[in-house]
């Protein structure tokens, strides 16, 4: 163990500071920099195509040579890596491909959500992965861990005659360890990152120092990140190439005017990267204060009369709340498909009347209350001037005509009161948007993977884990409210309002309203946070 952990540190050396490959990863390294910079701003798909293109080109480049120089000790000539990259191009356009794919979801070097963003599919698609979405994350996660064991484990067996250079391929257990190791730098530099995390959210004593703090922390978390990238990069190809011991040393072959104005380049985009972040993202604007299921701090039993009755006193900005169809095609105010959880009755809204629901007690936190009707939560909600964020839910047990009889019943009463709906069913905003064209009708993201233009809405409310900058800046372009479900913690809240979310659905709306009273130079850390989890 101990010559192999000698090994991997000449390979580091050789791999990351030899003259020739150093220059390489600095060109790669203002590839990758100048796509963030490129992302961020509208209108430059064809730039960032180009730059994708050279940028790949580049890595193959690097890889090819990093390769070669591992197992002969020499770096080859440029017009042989030239010679090799144009040999085996649709092999190399196949890895990497397989790279980027095997790397979006973990941020695709903080890439991941500038491509999503613009996936565009047809909204019958979209809408059948988000009410199936279970079983199709279940699919994809095998599907995906299936093709990440093969390809970082059994790649070098089966692809290893991509480059001819005349070596062992490495075993499953080789690679199985270099991914050990890759694993041991990424958490390193998360740890790293978050205790700069820590410090800006506690020394930031003023608004200059704690701008200071973030510009500084960003520019060291982005330098860390890429040094990261590079070693388990190298220990990886030489995991793949058997492990070789490396021959020798090799003479500078990169002129030193270069790698000084490549690190000057790279020093000046890093420099960008964290003053587009500070300075061009729109953070903490004005955040509405939405109460999930009508809660906060569980007092109450979700979606009934007496949780409403005391969260109005916070005075959120709406109450968001359920409807589940009835078997008399009426409407309860309920969230779960079936009652076991709050009424301990194997029983769903579509197998019993409203009345027979309405005299169900349900118990939640130590609270229990009756099943509210959706007419008598609705005139509730008018005495006390509160509006409301309707969640309409679907089963297949629903009638045909559902949709049309909320809109024909309610939709002008909705208007009047300046309530909004939304749902998880694209086909009930669609047909509700039809309807009632002067009604507001969002749709609820499951999870953010496609363009929100491929599914038109009046406001969106963006599921929180994967919420990112450019989805709230794909909704805003398309002059739609962006909504964030459900950040409790004070963490996810402050991020979120960092983010630049137009409103927050949360079950905590007192502590929501709380961390918004904080003048936001205080929650300069959120930035900072925001940007990490791009990168993770």
């Amino acid at each position: 163990m101990h010559k192999w952990w000698q090994e991997l540190r000449r390979s580091w050396r050789f791999g990351l500071m030899n003259p020739g490959l150093l220059s390489g990863w600095l060109g790669v390294a203002l590839g990758g920099l100048s796509l963030r910079l490129v992302g961020q701003l509208p209108n430059t798909g064809w730039l960032a195509m180009a730059m994708v293109i050279l940028t790949g080109v580049l890595v193959a480049g690097q890889l090819t040579r990093l390769a070669l120089g591992l197992v002969t000790g020499r770096l080859p000539r440029w017009r042989l890596t030239g010679h090799l990259v144009a040999k085996y191009w649709l092999r190399w356009v196949s890895g990497l491909l397989a790279l980027a794919v095997l790397a979006l979801p973990f941020g695709m070097w903080g890439l991941g959500s500038q491509f999503l963003v613009h996936l565009t599919l047809p909204a019958d698609w979209i809408n059948f992965v988000g009410l199936n979405r279970r079983t199709v994350l279940t699919v994809v996660a095998l599907i995906y861990c299936g093709l990440a064991g093969y390809f970082l484990l059994w790649g070098p067996v089966h692809f290893h005659h991509v480059l001819p250079i005349g070596s062992r391929p490495g075993t499953v257990k080789q690679m199985a360890t270099g991914l050990g190791v890759s694993a041991l730098i990424s958490g390193l530099w998360l740890m790293g990152s978050e205790v700069l995390v820590v410090i800006n959210r506690d020394l930031a004593v003023s608004r200059g120092v704690a701008c200071w703090l973030v510009s500084g922390s960003l520019a060291v978390v982005l330098l860390g990140y890429l040094i990261g990238v590079g070693l388990l990069t190298v220990t990886l190809v030489w995991c793949w190439c058997g492990q070789p011991v490396i021959s020798g040393q090799v003479k500078p072959t990169a002129r030193p005017w270069l790698q000084v104005s490549l690190v000057l380049l790279v020093g000046v985009a890093i420099g960008g990267v964290a003053w587009q972040t500070v300075r061009q993202q729109p953070q903490f604007v004005r955040t509405l204060t939405i109460s999930h299921r009508g809660v906060d701090q569980g007092v109450g039993v979700q979606n009934t009369l007496g949780a409403l009755r005391h969260v109005q006193h916070h005075h959120p900005d709406y109450v968001e709340m359920d409807l589940h169809e009835t078997r008399d095609h009426r409407w309860i105010v309920l969230h779960d498909e079936n009652l076991r959880a709050l009424a301990k009755q194997n029983v769903t809204p579509h197998q019993v009347t409203l009345a027979q629901l309405e005299r169900l007690v349900v118990h939640e936190n130590g609270y229990q209350d009756h099943l509210v009707g959706w007419p008598t939560y609705l005139r509730t909600a008018e005495r006390r001037h509160q509006k409301l964020l309707i969640e309409i839910k679907t089963t297949r047990q629903d009638s045909s005509g559902m949709v049309a009889r909320f809109a024909k019943e309610y939709g002008s009463r909705l208007m009047a009161d300046h309530d909004a709906v939304h749902s998880l069913d694209y086909r009930v905003v669609r047909q509700l948007r039809q309807r009632v064209p002067q009604l507001r009708v969002g749709y609820i993201t499951p999870f953010n993977w496609v363009a929100p233009r491929s599914v038109p809405a009046d406001f969106y409310s963006f599921q929180q884990i994967s919420i990112s900058h450019q989805f709230i800046q794909a909704a805003h372009r398309m002059g739609a409210p962006a909504y964030v479900w459900t950040p409790d913690s004070v963490s996810a809240m402050t991020r979120s309002w960092a983010l630049g979310a137009d409103g927050q659905i949360t079950n905590e709306v007192s502590r929501l309203q709380r961390v918004l009273k904080e003048e936001s130079w205080h929650a300069n850390w959120a930035v900072l946070q925001n940007f990490i989890f791009s990168y993770a």
